[in-house]
């Protein structure tokens, strides 16, 4: 694993270095189609009921997304619980869509785990088979001679092979160096999590049946379940990703789910055999991994329930099975989930476990709380300020009311005193950045900022890294005031423009990025607002509608007192800004990136590689390289009003607004 650990370390400090474009070793092609948001033929949806309906209370419903919308640390996406095979409780979280796919990262795994099991029952397959005997053809005569991985190894996470998801960019034949990798421990002697072994699976069914696993799984498990809207990267040699790269929605995620409960029949039909989904869900090594201490096949087994499993990805990703009370809950989010252990899945799973009452037969209809549970969800998704608040010890005592306030409150009741002063400053916030944007943007207009630094883009470094898709750099911010009061920010990277319309006073605008041929939605919430500088702020959240990062983008423009109008240092009269500052962040990604240099131990590292990266750790190299890896994260970029030059085309740039609240 030496030069895959080499590898990483050389495009760590290529970011570090802010070199930009082709930085990876791995040819890049765009792949990821921009989403259709019309239905498909062939899309099927679930059919929705009231919790009561299906013996759950909708207050349990309404307390549970409460504290998901409370909790910072959560940032969930979305939400969706399913029981006897109906949605029961379902919302999206301002500025998400619950019709728009997802990323999944590692949940996908566990679909890679269904079409093993058809291609075994199919008789193509056997669970046995070994992996040389399998590529025998694609084998190095003196490669893998003591390789006795089998098909079971790659499902179990047992293979002990040494080469691993940093390994994806280390160069473009992926099957050829996991299969010329040396071995950590003997196959089948402990547990490994690897996201190679998945990919190998991948490869496995490709090699079995001529075609990607994306295409042999969208003919025997997606299209039977009414699935149309899914797309799944591939390598560079056209395998399909298998443990990653997956973009599915919500409600499809949920499907998925319920097939398991269902013994793998959907509509009548076996869809994955029914033995193969007994073992799939049954404990096949333990992990070592405290609350997570089961793996079956590309899943996961805990211990919340009786026979409960998840299917889990990065980030928030998860489908959490409960076949015991016949519940699926599903939620997509931009956390730092790591194996179910964030705080959103632990507030999942602890109220699936302890707190949930489930009836066998139907509840009476408890209209206050299917209201309330309608309220909540409306309002943590942005379209309305209701938002009920639980009184008197919880939902079990079903005293569930209706006030007004944030999605986002820290605290679950307050007086009529406490809101009419939060209603004082929200609108005294108002007409304090209404008079900024009335006196500021209109010098602002038509004024374009040369970048001094190079290297930074408006694309996170974490989905850079993981769709292999890397920054030109932002050259240029331009900005400009349309005749409707529209106001935009135009960031110049590489010979794309991306146009992006702030989103002030509550609104958010969605808009496009099209990063060398894939095209993501973004949705921009910004503020005008003043630091302690007194110095103009744009505040800007960027949300990626299609992923798990958020991107803050806020630019500070300095203005010098001896330029403005009145030639006074105050801020009633602006001259236009002679200079800004732009500070960015991504969340997540900070700690996880941080995690993955740390992982580069030198003692991983053979020879004289290994003794001269020990010796610079030792120097306190290590700890410099964390402090530029941080400020590559969270880096802060100059720039420099443009000379008067031909003035810029004007962009035809139309975004929608998404609520114009």
């Amino acid at each position: 694993m030496a030069r895959a650990e080499l590898d990483v370390g050389e495009l760590l400090m290529k970011l570090v270095a802010r070199e930009t474009g082709e930085i990876s070793k791995v040819d890049y092609h765009p792949q990821k189609p921009e989403f259709s948001h019309d239905t498909v033929i062939g899309e099927t949806r679930l059919l929705r009921q009231s919790p009561e309906s299906q013996g759950v209370s909708s207050a349990f419903f309404v307390e549970l997304i409460r504290k998901l919308s409370e909790t910072k640390e959560c940032n969930i996406h979305k939400f969706m619980a399913l029981r006897h095979g109906k949605v029961i409780a379902e919302c999206a979280f301002e500025p998400y869509d619950m019709d728009m796919w997802h990323v999944s990262y590692s949940m996908c795994k566990s679909i890679v785990g269904m079409a093993i099991g058809i291609l075994i029952d199919e008789g193509k397959l056997s669970l046995d088979e070994k992996i040389s005997d399998i590529f025998s053809s694609r084998m190095n005569p003196f490669g893998f001679l003591r390789k006795n991985v089998t098909v079971k190894n790659l499902l179990n996470m047992s293979s002990g092979v040494d080469f691993y998801e940093a390994g994806a960019i280390s160069g473009n034949d992926w099957r050829k160096s996991f299969l010329e990798a040396g071995f950590k421990f003997d196959p089948g002697t402990q547990f490994e999590y690897n996201s190679m072994n998945t990919y190998m699976l991948s490869a496995i069914i490709t090699e079995k049946t001529g075609e990607s696993c994306f295409d042999y799984c969208k003919e025997k498990i997606f299209v039977p379940l009414g699935i149309q809207r899914v797309y799944w990267e591939s390598c560079p040699q056209s395998i399909t990703k298998g443990g990653w790269g997956l973009f599915i929605r919500i409600e499809d995620m949920a499907k998925l789910g319920q097939l398991y409960l269902q013994n793998g029949m959907w509509d009548g039909k076996q869809i994955v055999p029914a033995d193969w989904v007994k073992e799939s869900t049954s404990w096949q090594i333990e992990t070592n991994k405290g609350d997570n201490s089961h793996y079956g096949y590309q899943l996961w087994i805990n211990d919340d329930r009786p026979g409960s499993f998840a299917y889990n990805g990065m980030l928030g990703q998860n489908v959490f099975v409960y076949p015991d009370i016949d519940m699926v809950v599903v939620t997509n989010a931009g956390n730092s989930d790591i194996f179910q252990t964030s705080k959103m899945a632990v507030m999942i799973r602890n109220a699936m476990k302890d707190d949930i009452e489930v009836s066998d037969i139907p509840l009476p209809e408890d209209f206050s709380s299917l209201n309330s549970l309608k309220a909540i969800c409306k309002s943590v998704s942005g379209r309305n300020n209701n938002f009920p608040v639980i009184y008197s010890g919880g939902w079990k005592n079903k005293a569930v009311r209706m006030t007004t306030g944030s999605a986002r409150l820290h605290t679950s009741s307050y007086s009529d005193k406490r809101g009419n002063f939060k209603s004082q400053v929200r609108s005294f916030n108002v007409r304090k950045e209404n008079h900024l944007i009335h006196e500021w943007l209109s010098k602002l207009d038509g004024r374009t900022y040369d970048i001094e630094q190079k290297g930074v883009g408006i694309f996170p470094l974490m989905m850079q890294v993981v769709h292999n898709n890397f920054t030109d750099g932002i050259n240029k911010i331009g900005f400009r005031l349309c005749d409707d009061n529209s106001f935009y920010i135009d960031i110049y990277e590489g010979i794309e423009v991306y146009s992006l319309r702030c989103g002030f006073g509550g609104k958010r605008y969605i808009s496009s990025i099209n990063m060398h041929g894939e095209v993501y939605e973004v949705s921009l919430v910004s503020y005008c607002v003043t630091d302690e500088y007194n110095r103009l702020v744009i505040r800007n959240e960027i949300n990626f509608l299609e992923e798990a990062c958020l991107r803050t983008f806020n630019i500070f423009f300095y203005d010098d007192a001896a330029d403005r109008d009145d030639r006074k240092g105050t801020f009633i009269h602006p001259s236009v800004p002679s200079r800004l500052e732009v500070r960015l962040m991504e969340t997540p990604g900070t700690d996880m990136l941080i995690n993955t240099m740390k992982t580069m131990a030198p003692d991983a590292l053979s020879g004289m590689q290994g003794k001269v990266v020990s010796k610079f750790f030792k120097g306190g190299i290590k700890e410099a390289i964390e402090h530029a890896v941080n400020n590559t994260i969270q880096p802060t970029i100059n720039g420099v009003l443009s000379l008067p030059s031909t003035p810029e085309p004007a962009l035809d740039t139309p975004s929608e607004p998404v609520d114009a609240k």
